[in-house]
């Protein structure tokens, strides 16, 4: 076996073995914390298109942003290998970013609608809570 190849293979063992660290719940708690300031931050985002201040090109930017943002949560949370005490609230953090991630995408959907807004705005604090709460529960 040549020296690259040899190299290579260590390499690719040693970030297989990276990624099979169990989720903490320290990170757990972090994911729940970005998952609420995403929320949060949508909330904000609709309440001005809900009172007509916002740019729709705006909106529809930076509600993008923040799909993905929190799409990347639920991604990285899915993937981890998850103890199980922590797999009833992990599950509950996923489903919070899969939902905040789908507000998200309506708003980006329909930035010029203020009466929408509104109610994505209602939604988002929502869920913002409901991550503030898991975030203090770990």
């Amino acid at each position: 076996m040549s020296r690259t190849t040899f190299l290579l293979a260590v390499l690719a063992s040693l970030l297989f073995f990276a990624g099979c660290e169990p989720l903490t719940a320290n990170e757990l708690q972090h994911e729940a914390g970005s998952i609420h300031s995403t929320a949060a931050e949508g909330a904000l985002l609709a309440d001005g298109v809900a009172r007509e201040r916002t740019l729709s090109s705006f909106t529809r930017a930076h509600a993008k942003e923040l799909a993905d943002a929190a799409d990347t949560s639920a991604r990285k949370l899915h993937d981890a290998t998850v103890p199980d005490s922590l797999r009833r609230p992990t599950t509950r953090a996923i489903d919070l970013a899969t939902r905040t991630s789908t507000v998200l995408g309506d708003l980006e959907l329909s930035p010029s609608n203020p009466q929408l807004a509104a109610g994505l705005e209602s939604r988002l604090k929502r869920l913002a809570a409901a991550a503030m709460r898991l975030e203090d529960s770990l």
